[in-house]
């Protein structure tokens, strides 16, 4: 029997470069294995505290007199794309053509989502709120079940 490799967790607030498993870590088919629950555990508390992060700073904005729309499409693209970074952590890239291709569809929808909240941001803010935690919950099951490279940067 063979030693595996324990992965490691060195996840820092604000750094989605840290490594959350050890690069040399293969699972039984020779792949990366999906993060443990641990791993998962950490990587979900920073991207929640996060989110509150920028949900405050777009409550912040409106109370300011910023136009609503302006400032839900920077928080939701913004928060987006720190989440596409910070899933980087798990090592997982698209590597075939079909997953490219995919990688390509999903960012096209979730970019359209996004631009339709923001747009509906005037009318009702907490529509803003309800995307991102759709988005995260969603980022989060793929990259629990091994699929992160569909939303990674």
């Amino acid at each position: 029997m063979s030693p595996k490799a324990i992965p490691t967790l060195k996840l820092i607030p604000g750094h989605p470069d840290s490594s959350m498993l050890s690069e040399g870590a293969i699972d039984e088919s020779g792949s990366n294995p999906s993060p443990t629950s641990a791993h998962m555990t950490q990587w979900r508390r920073t991207a929640d505290a996060h989110l509150e992060s920028a949900l405050a700073e777009f409550d912040m904005a409106i109370i300011a007199g910023q136009d609503a729309a302006r400032a839900a499409h920077t928080l939701c693209h913004g928060f987006m794309d720190w989440t596409r970074e910070s899933v980087g952590v798990f090592h997982r890239r698209p590597t075939t053509d079909a997953q490219r291709a995919e990688w390509s569809r999903e960012r096209a929808v979730w970019i359209g989502l996004a631009d339709l909240a923001a747009q509906d941001a005037a009318n009702e803010p907490a529509s803003v709120d309800r995307f991102l935690q759709i988005w995260l919950g969603v980022v989060h099951e793929a990259t629990a079940t091994g699929r992160s490279w569909l939303f990674v940067r």
